[in-house]
């Protein structure tokens, strides 16, 4: 799959948002709003460090954010550490984090328990199952490829595991199942350009 970015996108500093207090009790946040940990916040301000030291002020980047809280939150402590305001942040609702649905705020344990067969059918096609109530993977690619085949210009992009993970590998032209592979970092930087992924 490949979402064919115009030709325009320059490049993509994608990040992920720091840890929190759903991540770290092991809970699908989803779109819920659970905010960053004290490690989220460390993570964000180092990414953002990073960010400083690989393209300085970065004044002609533009800086993208999932609405979703988290996203947000650590989009404005990477821009403070690239001095720029958070005025200056554009929300995209097509970046927000796929929809878990019922499954929202739930521990892998409380799914198995309550929802199992449901559970069974998605590990079955972890790409097409639609969560009840929520979203399946293959609904989340259409909706980011549809803001990566409209984004232009130098960018950096604050989202979630799902949405990362869509975006870096369609971006790359990876199958459904080399997606799925991918990791979740929250700490890690990932720079999209002339069609290759790098990790910083």
């Amino acid at each position: 799959m490949h979402a064919r970015p115009n030709a325009s996108l320059e490049a993509i500093y994608l990040l992920r948002h720091g840890e929190t207090e759903c991540n770290r009790a092991g809970r699908f946040d989803g779109r819920l709003d659970s905010p960053l940990t004290a490690k989220g916040v460390a993570e964000a301000k180092r990414q953002g460090r990073t960010l400083r030291s690989l393209i300085g002020p970065a004044e002609d980047f533009h800086i993208v954010s999932s609405p979703l809280g988290r996203a947000v939150h650590t989009a404005r402590i990477v821009a403070e550490a690239l001095a720029r305001p958070d005025a200056e942040i554009e929300t995209e609702k097509r970046l927000t984090e796929i929809d878990f649905g019922v499954w929202d705020g739930l521990t892998l344990k409380e799914i198995e328990q309550s929802f199992g067969a449901q559970w069974q059918e998605r590990n079955k096609d972890r790409w097409s199952y639609r969560i009840p109530g929520g979203e399946s993977y293959a609904m989340v690619a259409r909706r980011v490829e549809s803001w990566l085949r409209a984004a232009h210009g130098r960018l950096i992009v604050v989202t979630h595991g799902a949405v990362e993970r869509v975006l870096r590998g369609s971006y790359a032209g990876m199958s459904e199942a080399e997606i799925l592979s991918l990791d979740e970092p929250q700490d890690v930087l990932f720079r999209l350009e002339g069609g290759q992924v790098h990790r910083h």
